[in-house]
């Protein structure tokens, strides 16, 4: 069977090096003139391979991987990068992060034979499905997991960019898969959307974070932590009464929590959301908009609900650097942060460049790989203690 392969790269170069290496019989290949187009090429079309340049204009390789975790049918994906190995092995993490599957990193130029080699697995490849989809976890995989030691958080360190002090962590969800190592939160999340347990995985990650912070509490260790709920959580009507009720079980103070919720959860205006969240606000819990400008939810929200904080959406900083509009926009929404008087967080922070931009631009809080990968709990606590105590320095750090 044919596979497909979308060829991704600015110059547009890429399709026809593909071509011409590989057999027309075996692989049928197609471009995309950058990451933006890209998306939306792979929203509509179904393919096996992405292989794309790992910088370019408008998205970067770790974006590109990103985008693909959201994809319903997930294609694999090659990068074509420098041979720096901290770059590769960014790569690869990122990857694990986002449960998609990377075939390989190749140089530049390309080496036909090590193209060939690397797509061999794929061009055998009989497929999981009539469309030939990859399969993510299983359903009674997942259900078995949730309750026993499947769902693994893992932490990522905020920043704040004034004084350089950790000011707490987010948690996210991975997955302990069965062969050692983790999975990330791609393949966990695409099997609650599909069989409707997006509020039991959030429930339970609320659990397993709350349970961890209240462990650090008892140790000496006060973390604030940033949590992700879901737009199902928001309408239960006991919502506000079961984070409450986890928080006094596990000994954390409510202060030292913030629960993030995307824009795209007030598309639709809801009565029971905008009730437990001003419930939540009261009993003392931090609330955050995550995702800040990806979308177009009304700026009123931000009057009628009571956020301590806007995450702005990790693509603007990306591409602010080159990008005037991007950078009015993100420059805007840090001061609409300010004149509300709301803690303006930028995540995805990559490499020193966007530090600094961040920084130039207003951020307060920062969080991203430059800063420190999501990590488990007891990493999280060494990670702090070695930059604490000057072990591990941050670039643009003071």
């Amino acid at each position: 069977m044919t596979k497909r392969i979308l060829a991704v790269d600015d110059a547009a170069r890429l399709q026809g090096t593909l071509a011409g290496y590989l057999s027309a019989a075996d692989f049928m290949v197609a471009g995309a003139a950058g990451g933006a187009q890209a998306r939306d090429i792979l929203k509509t079309e179904r393919f096996d391979v992405v292989v794309a340049t790992y910088q370019m204009i408008d998205f970067d390789g770790l974006m590109l991987i990103e985008m693909i975790s959201e994809l319903d049918r997930q294609p694999s994906i090659i990068l074509i990068c420098d041979n720096d190995p901290m770059v590769r092995q960014k790569i690869r993490d990122h990857a694990m992060a986002y449960s998609v599957d990377l075939l390989g990193t190749l140089g530049s130029p390309l080496d036909r034979d090590l193209l060939n080699a690397t797509l061999t697995d794929v061009a055998n490849l009989g497929g999981s499905d009539s469309e030939g989809a990859r399969t993510g976890l299983a359903e009674t995989e997942f259900m078995r997991g949730l309750m026993t030691d499947g769902l693994a958080p893992v932490f990522q360190p905020k920043i704040n960019l004034r004084n350089g002090k950790v000011v707490g962590a987010e948690a996210f969800a991975r997955w302990s898969a069965p062969g050692g190592g983790l999975l990330g939160a791609g393949a966990v999340i695409k099997v609650a959307r599909e069989k409707g347990y997006m509020d039991v995985l959030t429930y339970r990650m609320l659990e397993l974070a709350l349970q961890q912070q209240g462990k650090w509490r008892r140790e000496g260790k006060d973390v604030p932590l940033s949590i992700n709920t879901s737009s199902e959580n928001l309408r239960k009507t006991d919502f506000a009464d079961v984070v409450s009720g986890l928080a006094e079980q596990f000994g954390v103070d409510p202060s030292m929590v913030r629960l993030e919720v995307t824009e795209a959860d007030f598309e639709v205006v809801e009565r029971i959301p905008l009730e437990n969240m001003a419930r939540l606000h009261a009993r003392g819990f931090g609330l955050g908009l995550d995702d800040f400008a990806a979308g177009f939810a009304p700026l009123m929200r931000l009057k009628a609900i009571p956020f301590d904080e806007i995450v702005i959406d990790r693509e603007f900083l990306t591409r602010a650097g080159e990008d005037e509009t991007a950078r009015i926009i993100f420059e805007s929404a840090v001061d609409l942060a300010k004149k509300l008087k709301l803690q303006a967080t930028v995540e995805g922070v990559e490499t020193e460049a966007q530090l600094r931009l961040a920084k130039e631009l207003g951020a307060e809080v920062a969080q991203g790989y430059l800063i420190g990968k999501p990590m488990s709990a007891s990493e999280f606590l060494i990670w702090i203690e070695d930059y604490e105590d000057g072990v591990i320095s941050i670039p643009g750090i003071a």
